[in-house]
């Protein structure tokens, strides 16, 4: 076969007969069931390739596919198709399309990957985009600039917002490769700056206000398997008195808890191997009453408060983060300058630390309670004030100059 408008290039099939073929002198026989192959001159150079196949017609089928690589006209054709089709792809039918393509897969952030989707959709919709070509990178870049902790609306902590930019990249770089777009109109987009320092520890009050949360869930799930309040008020009491991390709760065996002692194995990570430990602690009575009177759900392992052993603890965990999410929703917090505060469970990781220094423990000693690596790493997290321990500086500092003969009238002025 020869392409007269590329003269100097000649693909041609042959077959490659096996040994014991009766026709193995013609490699132009076309009816046996030998292998066939491609005979490709061009550039004054000859090499051979196999056409994967043993069918004559098929081989010939490969054979123009060959030339048409090498056809200007056809390759431009072809792309002003590929065009064509990414204009016409609308983005909401290209984000289910992506979302599909997880769940072929073990995809524990699925959660997390719809509820983009979703934000996403609202985007587009908010903007008039119907097609993913119609999306610039000054759009997103103006999206991206909108996303706000103080958005009323629409409220997004940094590390929410730095994850959220992540999975937007991975959908545009997909629609880059599926050819709905000719280059992702995310590449550009700014990271998001994120203090990795910054802790957020519950007040006292704000924490009953969680506990008080967990029963409000429960009143408005409309099923009876979705009502988990008793559930999570077990393991945000773990955590707030332990310090432990909720997947290393969710993963604890009833066999763990001896009185008033926990021995929990905690999963760690050091230089990107993850890592097993296990610590102890000593838990209040009222906790151990709450997880003592536990009654068993259906979905849970016997010998587990939280876990059904029939998954992996990494999608137990995102199960239980996905119901602290849904949480969240009836919770009002605000930080120390009244702005919105979006729970997360870590914070009660942060309250334990924090009250632990706020009562007099040393910083080396909270960073053993934390199992951290050297008390730098606690140091870096905890070893801040926050007003209670800006107060409580301040206290000691003025209880010692009384010491010293000063008086004090008024150490709480008003603001004008």
């Amino acid at each position: 076969m020869t392409d007269e408008p590329l003269a100097s290039l000649t693909i041609s099939v042959f077959t490659r007969h096996s040994a014991d073929c009766s026709k193995g002198n013609d490699p132009q026989w076309k009816r046996c069931k030998c292998r066939k192959s491609l005979y490709i001159r061009e550039g004054g150079k000859t090499r051979y390739i196999s056409a994967k196949t043993r069918f004559w017609a098929e081989a010939e089928r490969v054979a123009r596919a060959e030339l048409d690589k090498r056809d200007p006209v056809k390759m431009a054709l072809l792309q002003i198709s590929a065009k064509r089709k990414a204009q016409a792809k609308p983005i909401g039918d290209a984000l289910d399309q992506w979302l599909a393509g997880m769940k072929t897969q073990t995809h524990t952030s699925l959660g997390a990957y719809k509820g983009t989707v979703r934000r996403i959709k609202r985007w587009a919709d908010s903007v008039g985009v119907v097609n993913v070509r119609d999306v610039t990178p000054g759009m997103l870049d103006e999206w991206r600039s909108s996303w706000s902790p103080d958005d009323a609306a629409d409220p997004l902590a940094l590390t929410t917002q730095a994850a959220l930019l992540i999975r937007v990249r991975s959908f545009f770089n997909w629609c880059e490769g599926m050819d709905y777009v000719p280059k992702s109109p995310a590449k550009l987009l700014k990271a998001v700056t994120t203090n990795d320092s910054q802790t957020w520890p519950l007040t006292p009050v704000q924490f009953d206000e969680l506990l008080a949360a967990t029963e409000r869930f429960d009143a408005d799930a409309r099923y009876e398997s979705a009502k988990v309040g008793r559930w999570l008020c077990a393991v945000f009491l773990v955590q707030r008195w332990t310090g432990l991390r909720v997947g290393d709760v969710v993963a604890l065996p009833k066999a763990a808890l001896d009185g008033n002692r926990l021995t929990a194995t905690i999963q760690k990570k050091r230089n990107r191997k993850p890592l097993q430990s296990r610590v102890e602690f000593v838990l209040p009575d009222h906790v151990v009453r709450v997880l003592r009177l536990l009654p068993r759900r259906d979905e849970e392992h016997p010998d587990y408060f939280f876990w059904s052993r029939r998954c992996s603890e990494l999608v137990n965990t995102n199960k239980w983060v996905r119901k602290i999410d849904r949480l969240s929703g009836f919770l009002d917090f605000k930080d120390e300058q009244g702005r919105p505060l979006e729970f997360r469970s870590h914070m009660l990781r942060d309250t334990f630390a924090v009250e632990m220094l706020l009562h007099g423990v040393p910083l080396e000693k909270v960073s053993k309670l934390l199992t951290h690596e050297s008390v730098a790493v606690t140091e870096r997290y905890y070893a801040k004030w926050t007003g209670r321990r800006k107060q409580q500086l301040e206290d000691v500092a003025v209880a010692a100059m009384q010491r010293m003969g000063a008086v004090f009238t008024d150490t709480h002025p008003t603001t004008p």
